[in-house]
């Protein structure tokens, strides 16, 4: 089974973006993290989706699923699909 697309949009300051990266590591979900405090435009097109409240903000694309905050259920959804 491929592995889904995943990107990880945070800021190393974040505990509960630093929480979500490690977990998905430890899971080996493959994963493009992205520092919006490096990126600037990252967080500007976030800024822009209504359900991006908080960081981190995970997206997968493939599956359909994109939440904000350390959300460990669907941190298991994606090991599902790996």
């Amino acid at each position: 089974m491929a592995t889904p697309a995943v990107t990880v949009y945070g800021r190393t300051s974040c505990p509960p973006c630093m929480r979500t990266k490690k977990l998905l590591e430890q899971a080996g979900v493959e994963f493009l993290y992205v520092d919006v405090d490096q990126d600037s435009d990252a967080l500007d097109g976030l800024s822009d989706l209504d359900w991006v409240t908080a960081l981190p903000a995970v997206v997968c694309t493939e599956l359909d699923l994109h939440w904000c905050g350390y959300r460990p259920e669907h941190i298991k959804t994606l090991i599902g699909h790996t």
